[in-house]
């Protein structure tokens, strides 16, 4: 073979190399293009259903999302308060006897409950009249409400003001409960009710719920008309 067919060979198959390889980073990139959303909701599925990292509030402090306070006022007008924004970290809920302490974030999507307690968009704030409805998962500390008893103490510290609850009631219902949905829709009251799905022990969703309610007993009482 003669050195122009060698260098001629040697170009066909450099040349089918290249093509090879183009055509294999190309159908990678659809593969990963196409699969990407699969697997993304795969493994968020995995992480709601595991929670493998728990809820840390020296972190979330840290980042400076949220600025605690000292309110000791017995009223405040709503015009001073800045309210929160879906998907802030505006307080945090402790109960001591439970050694339970977790940051309280303005809504309750999935993505929220991964970081910490979420109260529900339809309920009041801390310190309105009405009933604040605040969830949690059961496999986090949510689980531990199991053990709570009438009369101890529950705190919410928020950005505006510090609330301490007294249990009043423990039961397991249906998430659609009416007495439930009548107790949220109260305009007389400043409430509270802590919930998680139960079983305690159950992974996912379910249809059954722990409900903790609360009645207000300090903390500044929020003034809707001025």
């Amino acid at each position: 073979m003669n050195t122009v067919c060698k260098k001629q060979l040697a170009k066909q198959i450099g040349l089918g190399c290249l093509i090879s390889i183009c055509f294999f980073i190309l159908n990678y990139c659809f593969v990963y293009l196409v699969a990407r959303p699969v697997i993304q909701f795969v493994s968020s599925s995995i992480q709601v259903l595991l929670l493998s990292e728990s809820p840390n509030f020296e972190r979330t402090l840290s980042s400076g999302n949220i600025k605690k306070t000292s309110i000791n006022q017995a009223e405040i007008n709503s015009s001073q308060i800045q309210f929160p924004k879906y998907g802030e970290h505006y307080g945090e809920i402790s109960i001591p006897t439970l050694k339970l302490k977790v940051p309280l974030y303005f809504g309750d999507s999935e993505s929220i409950l991964r970081e910490g307690a979420g109260q529900y968009m339809g309920s009041v704030f801390p310190g309105e009249v009405g009933t604040t409805l605040v969830g949690g998962h059961n496999i986090d500390s949510f689980g531990k409400l199991l053990n709570i008893q009438k009369n101890e103490q529950i705190d919410i510290q928020t950005t505006y003001g510090n609330y301490h609850y007294a249990v009043t009631a423990k039961k397991v219902a249906n998430k659609a409960d009416w007495q439930i949905a009548k107790e949220l829709r109260q305009q007389k009251n400043r409430e509270l009710i802590l919930y998680t799905c139960y079983p305690i022990d159950s992974l996912g969703l379910t249809n059954e719920r722990l409900f903790i309610t609360a009645n207000l007993i300090s903390g500044p009482k929020i003034n809707e008309n001025n």
